[in-house]
């Protein structure tokens, strides 16, 4: 690791890592070390290993399973998708009822992964929008938005209903979406939420979504129920 180099350090590692399973010398499949072996093998902080881990996460590339360790992902298939409609609009045109419950509105500072998506500087302020969505009386969603400090109106927003309807009426309008889908586990507290028995998998959504001219709007992370939900590409 060059310490000296304009490159952060977790940047660094990212890279390592992808170099070591494009050689094959890490393969699919593989437990990688714990936090602290990076540490101590490459000679950094356990602060920096945790945002390489949470990048290579976001990309697929490696997945977290609780209490056992980190793996690297088997080589999935990537749809890119470029059409916008949101959850309760997806509910209306199946004759469904979307309904929305807030558990938490708050500043945070942006992770790697969050400044990424919503292209701010890490640490950054950052509105996170956390949601359980329901479609009729079945727990659909855990819905994770980030917003940059140019939503801040949203504060004074009711929130029980659509995020979407309330963008139009200040002018945004989403147009354009980049998601990504992948399997995962909840954390227990996450578990809770959506009342899902335990050891259940779910859908992991990322998305970006973007207005006309691709100027990011808002960054959203989905643990989504199977049970209750089914995703349709036309293409």
């Amino acid at each position: 690791m060059n310490k000296h180099s304009a490159t952060p350090l977790y940047q660094q590692l990212v890279d390592s890592i992808k170099e070591q399973i494009l050689s094959g010398k890490i393969k699919e499949g593989d437990k990688l070390m714990t936090e602290q072996e990076f540490s101590e093998a490459y000679n950094v902080s356990r602060i920096t290993v945790r945002k390489a881990m949470e990048m290579l996460s976001d990309e697929g590339i490696v997945v977290k399973k609780q209490g056992i360790g980190t793996f690297v992902a088997s080589k999935k298939l990537n749809r890119v998708m470029e059409s916008v409609l949101s959850f309760t609009e997806s509910c209306e045109r199946a004759g469904h009822k979307a309904s929305a419950e807030l558990i938490s509105l708050e500043w945070k500072k942006a992770s790697v992964s969050v400044a990424k998506h919503l292209n701010v500087e890490e640490g950054e302020k950052v509105l996170c929008i956390r949601r359980i969505r329901s479609c009729d009386e079945w727990k659909v969603m855990l819905e994770e938005n980030y917003f940059s400090k140019d939503y801040s109106y949203l504060l004074g927003e009711d929130l029980s209903s659509s995020l979407y309807n309330i963008l139009r009426s200040h002018g945004t309008v989403p147009m354009h979406a980049i998601k990504t889908v992948a399997i995962c586990f909840p954390a227990k507290k996450e578990q809770e939420e959506l009342e899902i028995p335990e050891g259940q998998p779910l859908l992991l959504h990322h998305d970006t979504a973007m207005d006309e001219d691709h100027n990011v709007i808002h960054y959203t992370r989905l643990l989504v129920n199977p049970e209750h939900y089914t995703l349709t590409i036309i293409s």
